[in-house]
């Protein structure tokens, strides 16, 4: 890949693992240029690419019409309000003190 500093450049493991987030839209614009300019130079990863748009494909042939249960949305909100707890420092009004 000539013209691309070492950052810029990503190897097939990275790609791999982030084709499903190009797949869904997931990435920002400059991702998504590093990631396509990266599956026209290199096969191998095209075709896993080519893959792995096949299967999401699929998924949503075969799953797309299902629904969740109705109280699922509810049922899951009140879950993360149980589990999730905010814990408050003295540390931000210290830093504050501080400055």
């Amino acid at each position: 890949m000539t013209g691309e500093n070492e950052f810029e450049q990503l190897d097939c493991s990275a790609v791999i693992a982030d084709v499903w987030l190009l797949l869904d839209s997931e990435c920002d614009e400059h991702s998504r240029a590093r990631i396509e300019r990266h599956l026209e130079d290199c096969g191998a990863c095209f075709a896993a690419y080519g893959i792995e748009e096949k299967i999401k494909s699929l998924i949503g042939r075969k799953c797309g019409g299902d629904h969740a249960p109705a109280g699922l949305r509810e049922r899951l909100s009140i879950e993360i309000r149980r589990t999730v707890t905010v814990t408050e420092t003295g540390l931000v009004g210290e830093l504050d003190a501080e400055r």
